[in-house]
């Protein structure tokens, strides 16, 4: 090759992978793997579906109370037996904390994250603060399930069947959402350093489901007398 020919060739540009196989990193978190739930309309399915569930619960539970107070001698659809009976712990005073029945709070609390849901699955771009609010919001929901579950397991002694159900759906939902937030660099790039929360942040289901297990052993153990009845 002559001179003039080297000379008027294009310098490569070092950026430039030399491998046309090879990529750069990936977005989402300076090269965190893609999951599901850090997609818009993944989050938005997820989001959809477990409000439905939570809110129908709530719901059930709130038409309890009413008919409970209309007929303290109802016998309701969760009144299985001693040990699991949703009439029996709505007559504590821990079913009304804030002065009016928790299964308002439920019944309300859900059409947040339902609305939000509708909205992701309709491709609307929802800004970070939202996101983190929702999270900041859901941290008080599992805030309020782990005082309810204290008192429904060790205080009172009896399980509430459609609690449960709200019970799980709250702690599904602030696992999920906060790892998506925290995967997505919502919360900041710094916390994406740490190697720990990388791979916590990428199993919320997995940790939501040991959570619920240390909740349900303690069920198990405090009412052993039923559970013991069974084998």
């Amino acid at each position: 090759m002559s001179t003039r020919d080297t000379a008027g060739a294009p310098a490569a540009d070092p950026a430039t992978p030399s491998d046309p196989h090879e990529s750069g990193p990936e977005p989402d978190g300076g090269g965190t793997e893609r999951r599901w739930f850090t997609t818009d309309r993944g989050m938005g399915v997820f989001l959809l579906v477990t409000s439905v569930i939570g809110f129908l619960a709530a719901f059930e539970l709130t038409v309890d109370k009413f008919r409970l107070l209309a007929n303290p001698d109802v016998v309701l659809s969760c009144d299985l037996n001693p040990f699991f009976s949703c009439g029996s712990v709505m007559e504590f005073p821990q079913s009304e904390i804030f002065g009016f029945p928790n299964q308002l709070l439920g019944v309300f609390a859900y059409a947040v994250p339902l609305v939000l849901g509708v909205l992701l699955v309709s491709r609307v771009a929802l800004p970070d603060w939202i996101m983190n609010g929702l999270s900041v919001g859901l941290l008080g929901g599992v805030a309020l399930v782990t005082y309810l579950q204290y008192a429904s397991i060790i205080q009172i002694g009896v399980g509430c069947p459609w609690c449960m159900i709200v019970w799980v759906v709250a702690i599904l939902q602030f696992c999920v959402v906060l790892a998506a937030n925290i995967l997505r660099g919502r919360l900041g790039g710094g916390l994406l350093q740490s190697t720990a929360v990388r791979v916590l942040a990428s199993s919320p289901v997995l940790i939501a489901c040991l959570w619920l297990l240390v909740v349900g052993t303690v069920m198990v153990v405090n009412f052993w007398t039923f559970f013991g009845s069974l084998i």
